[in-house]
């Protein structure tokens, strides 16, 4: 629907640009058929009209009949085919949007219960295989022990042995252990790194899981720590009882 170029609308309603006086659009020319108004054809044919038949145009077009209430049904049902319109156009793009994140969701649940799964799975096999670890740390001890005794076996027996022949032993005897410690210290420093991760990401399926052996499992923990804190166990039982209950999962 075609609208006057010369219509206005202020703070206190339409005006006709032509005139500068007020008007009703929708009792006169100004929407659908403007290019009729006679005001319109004047001014559009170079005509400047007196101000004496301008405000006998405006006094007609106040006292026009109401023949342009057609014009405002009219307009309504353009409103209404465009409510319509907005109601087709606007589903496709919510139901695109509830689609994608409905999808969304499905994978995160996935993705969670395959974390889940690849927890417990993986700290199974830690618990396994860092026994690997953990003897390897007692054989190195153990040798940096025995270098250590020798070391001060040596010391016993400085003054029985030539200057050359103890110094040579003694250096010997300590790039050894030094060699032996800094390898205990790098396999102890990155069995605890990896303990600690592996226990974090346990504590988090721990906490969130619906699985029902893991829900039984924290109610167990739980009343282990209650327990523990009412000094009712002592730290040797409860590290060993949360040892079992852990073992149940993995």
């Amino acid at each position: 629907m075609s609208v006057c170029p010369a219509l206005r609308r202020g703070e206190g309603g339409f005006t006709c640009g032509y005139t500068n006086k007020q008007v009703n659009p929708f009792d006169w020319y100004c929407i659908g058929n403007y290019a009729e108004c006679p005001i319109y054809i004047r001014y559009k044919g170079g005509e400047q009209a007196p101000k004496q038949e301008a405000g006998q145009a405006a006094q007609a077009a106040q006292a026009a009949p109401t023949q342009p209430a057609t014009q405002v049904v009219q307009l309504a049902a353009v409103e209404k085919a465009a409510e319509a319109d907005f109601d087709k156009a606007l589903r496709p793009v919510v139901d695109n949007v509830f689609m994608k994140f409905d999808d969304i969701l499905k994978k995160l649940d996935g993705a969670w219960q395959e974390y889940e799964a690849s927890v417990l799975n993986y700290r199974r096999q830690w618990e396994v295989e860092k026994l690997v670890l953990r003897r390897s740390l007692d054989l190195l001890s153990s040798s940096i022990s025995d270098y250590e005794r020798a070391l001060n076996e040596l010391e016993l027996k400085r003054d029985l042995m030539p200057e050359e022949e103890y110094n040579k032993a003694r250096q010997e005897i300590e790039e050894r252990l030094n060699s032996l410690r800094a390898l205990m210290e790098e396999v102890g420093r990155r069995y605890g790194a990896i303990e600690d991760a592996i226990n974090q990401h346990f504590k988090r399926v721990l906490s969130t899981s619906t699985n029902a052996e893991v829900i039984n499992l924290r109610v167990s923990l739980s009343r282990l720590d209650e327990l523990l804190k009412e000094g009712k166990i002592s730290r040797e039982t409860y590290e060993r009882l949360k040892k079992e209950l852990e073992g149940v999962v993995t």
